[in-house]
């Protein structure tokens, strides 16, 4: 049977694992989202807009397939840059599929200085836009070896973790691919060049620490290494964290996992049970700017192995694989008998882990006016009294800080993004994860990032995606206020910048104009709880909960940073 280069690369997306690509319709790649409808097996979800779109491949790739976007030339791409910034930086399998000019296009451009449509005349816009915001980047102009081409970047998405971009023609579309495997076989490459190095730094520290602990991160997730990775912690008997990134990828219940540090604003039994460490093994951990302060106070107390880059404090071993360091160290007998008694969380609600965290935090009443604290409160509880299997995407905003201790003993049902730090993503990504895992989302934005992207939620609504998406409204991108100018919290009277002020919605109301789904508004613990109970019984459509908190309300771990 032969295939046009369309039918090719839904073929090999379908063989890879990838059955929904996002998008937004448009005439560069009509001829590929043609193949996508008419194979039984794969379905093109049509987003809102671009931005949404690249924001769902980047929530699917993470839950283990490869994510998959295609839109317009030009006005489709440069819109949604942002989401597939996010996934390079957050190392998610990704593959922009992009429709681009012909020959003849590109011919008559330089001849007649006539810009094709969506040209910015200043030759491939999106080719070399792409180059930086991807693991690879080529455009496919010859026939002749496409399919080995665009195989080797599919396999670079999956081999590397990270997007890649594949431009083709638009008048290619339709053509014969000509011979290509019938399967897609390739086997991961392993770096072995740092591993006696790492192995013995290990060994060294493990046996002599007094405190060792263990930092999971999400490459474990992206390569299928979790069971590989706790095999080593239980054998060796460590306590372990993980990242914010990496929440959930093993059940908060495990009897070893003492935490999320996600900040160094993190509670401070974390903190200290992290950074008072005399060895910390982080194992696929990605490192941003809220773990600046522990990577560079922990000096060569850090080992770590990532995305085969492998360091001793600050000093870079040879080219190393996570999976070939893990199956090194698996082989190591029994290094350290000290028995570090760092406390575990497992099976505690978020109200007994915030208790817990009493040394850095003051009581927090949950009753009264809502707050930050007291939304989560209201989450834990339901989320324990549901025992629903629910997803979770926490997006960029203060309520990242508490939301850190939700209480997760299912596996990998969380989504953030810490290290891009990109608001607004966490309500279009959670598009993806539903798609990719089946599991209905649970949604905390802050005002200010649901704004951006409202209008995801008529995805939801076209979709029949069971959403329930709680707004922290409080009228102001308060993140920015606070790192900004925190004495509008401390000062009574003190008026907030006038940039972070936002136009007051009215939330509730929006399934009048997306036409479905359910519009809450609360402003007390009782009232989130059962609106949230509510919206868990209307299975069959999203539902969107403002809830209204004071403007100068704060996590406790940002009151414990200002000293209030």
């Amino acid at each position: 049977m032969s295939y046009t280069v369309a039918e090719f690369i839904t073929l090999r997306l379908k063989q890879l694992g990838c059955h929904h690509v996002f998008g937004v319709p448009g005439t560069s790649c009509s001829d590929f989202i043609d193949s996508l409808v008419a194979d039984p097996d794969m379905h093109f979800i049509n987003t809102v807009n671009e931005l949404e779109a690249g924001y769902a491949a980047d929530g699917y790739g993470r839950q283990g397939a490869l994510g998959a976007v295609s839109v317009a030339y030009g006005v489709g791409t440069l819109s949604m840059a942002n989401g597939i910034a996010s996934a390079l930086t957050e190392r998610v399998p990704l593959a922009v599929i992009n429709g681009g000019p012909t020959d003849k296009d590109l011919s008559l451009e330089a001849e007649y200085d006539v810009l094709f449509s969506h040209s910015t005349g200043f030759g491939k816009t999106d080719l070399h836009v792409f180059k930086e915001l991807t693991l690879a980047a080529e455009e496919i102009r010859e026939l002749d070896g496409a399919a080995d081409r665009i195989d080797a970047l599919l396999i670079t998405a999956l081999e590397q973790s990270g997007p890649v971009y594949i431009e083709i023609p638009q008048d290619l579309w339709k053509k014969p691919i000509g011979h290509f495997s019938a399967n897609l076989s390739y086997s991961a490459k392993r770096h072995t060049a740092g591993k006696q190095q790492f192995v013995r730094a290990l060994e060294d520290r493990l046996a002599h620490a007094q405190k060792p602990v263990v930092l999971l991160g999400a490459e474990l997730v992206r390569f299928g290494l979790i069971d590989e990775a706790m095999q080593f912690v239980e054998s060796q008997g460590l306590p372990f964290y993980t990242t914010l990134l990496s929440k959930s990828l093993v059940s908060e219940s495990h009897p070893l996992f003492c935490g999320v540090y996600d900040s160094d604003l993190a509670p401070s039994t974390i903190t200290q049970g992290v950074e008072s460490s005399d060895c910390v093994i982080a194992l696929g951990c990605l490192f941003g700017i809220d773990h600046r302060y522990m990577v560079i106070s922990l000096k060569e107390k850090l080992i770590r192995v990532a995305f085969n880059k492998a360091m001793v404090g600050s000093h870079v071993l040879p080219k190393l694989s996570l999976g070939a360091a893990i199956e090194a160290i698996n082989t190591l007998p029994t290094l350290n008998s000290q028995g570090n008694t760092v406390p575990s969380v497992a099976g505690l609600s978020y109200q007994q882990r915030r208790e817990q965290w009493q040394s850095k935090f003051a009581s927090d009443p949950y009753s009264g006016t809502l707050g930050h604290d007291g939304i989560f409160a209201a989450i834990g509880d339901f989320l324990n009294t549901t025992h629903a299997p629910y997803y979770i995407s926490l997006d960029t905003c203060l309520a990242s800080f508490p939301g850190a201790d939700i209480p997760v003993t299912d596996t990998q049902c969380f989504l953030a993004n810490p290290i891009w730090l990109s608001i607004g993503q966490g309500t279009p990504a959670a598009i993806g994860s539903y798609f990719a895992t089946g599991k209905r989302p649970l949604i905390v934005t802050g005002d200010g990032g649901f704004q951006m992207v409202s209008q995801a939620f008529s995805s939801f609504v076209q979709n029949n995606i069971p959403a329930i998406i709680v707004i922290v409204d409080n009228g102001s991108y308060a993140i920015e206020q606070f790192l900004i100018d925190g004495s509008f919290f401390t000062e009574p009277g003190k008026a907030p910048l006038d940039y972070v002020m936002l136009n007051g919605w009215k939330y509730e109301n929006m399934p009048h104009v997306y036409n479905g789904g359910i519009g809450l508004r609360v402003n007390t613990y009782e009232d989130l709880l059962g609106a949230l109970q509510h919206a868990h019984a209307r299975d069959d459509q999203p539902c969107v909960i403002a809830a209204q908190i004071p403007m100068k309300d704060l996590p406790a771990e940002n009151r414990a940073f200002l000293g209030i």
